[in-house]
């Protein structure tokens, strides 16, 4: 942000209009002196785009009601991946983890989460990709997934590997404790891979999963999944009225998508106008 407000004060200078956009809640769930500066030299006409209605809300909460703002979300920036197994008659049977590896990004809550559907006999499969943050880290999953079991770590995904992860498994559990929490693309990517989602309330992931699904901000509370996990897992028609929900999603991920970045287009034109 030091560096912003030092390129934001010299396009004043230069009487630029400036436009701010948002990937952080760092200083939006607490106020920031530095961003507080920003907001206020950079001009009447200062745009701040923003993720989601929460954090455009938190933006003038925190450093101006008459900011003016436009919500683009990440989906703007990225092409979504075709799904590449129907949904219809799945059974739920692999519980999918994806991020960099981190107790922040809640991959102890995961393996807790396992381990209480291990301890009332489930035998849903999982599954963790991603690298790890620090070797402290590894060592920390690998002794828990030995101890739990039905657990495969099978390494960093990207590009084509990652969408086979996401098309591989029925349910992403991304119990995040993250406290800049943004708007993870992950969840994008599962939901358009035909998967359900459960993730923490944090950032602009509320706007992101059904209310059901959603944990609390720090997943200290893990009844809520588990028990929904292990009734899917006893009920495959009601896991198979939860994915239908999941296919008409599929289609307004595509149609907000397409949305959100004809509003970019917008911004970026009527500036360059």
């Amino acid at each position: 942000m030091l560096y912003d407000f030092v390129v934001i004060a010299l396009a004043r200078l230069k009487r630029y209009d400036v436009v701010l956009h948002h990937h952080s809640f760092s200083y939006l769930a607490r106020p920031s002196r530095i961003m507080g500066a920003i907001t206020r030299i950079a001009g009447a006409d200062q745009l701040h785009i923003a993720l989601c209605s929460r954090m455009a809300s938190s933006v003038s909460q925190r450093y101006g009601v008459n900011l003016k703002t436009v919500v683009v979300s990440n989906l703007a920036f990225f092409d979504l991946a075709e799904p590449d197994r129907p949904l219809a008659g799945r059974k739920l049977s692999k519980i999918g983890y994806l991020s960099n590896i981190s107790r922040d990004k809640g991959i102890g809550r995961f393996l807790d989460m396992m381990a209480e559907l291990r301890s009332r006999n489930s035998k849903v499969a999982a599954c963790i990709a991603g690298p790890f943050g620090d070797a402290d880290t590894e060592a920390y999953v690998r002794r828990r997934i030995g101890e739990i079991g039905g657990i495969d770590y099978v390494g960093p995904v990207f590009d084509g590997a990652k969408d086979r992860f996401l098309s591989s498994i029925d349910v992403l559990v991304f119990p995040t404790r993250y406290v800049h929490e943004a708007q993870p693309l992950v969840i994008f990517e599962a939901q358009a891979a035909g998967a359900l989602v459960s993730a923490t309330d944090r950032g602009c992931i509320p706007d992101m999963v059904s209310r059901e699904l959603l944990l609390d901000p720090s997943a200290s509370d893990l009844t809520k999944i588990v028990d929904q996990l292990l009734a899917w897992e006893k009920d495959a028609s009601a896991f198979s009225t939860a994915l239908e929900k999941v296919d008409g999603l599929r289609l307004k991920l595509r149609e907000q998508r397409q949305q959100d970045f004809d509003r970019f287009y917008d911004v970026l034109r009527s500036y360059k106008e």
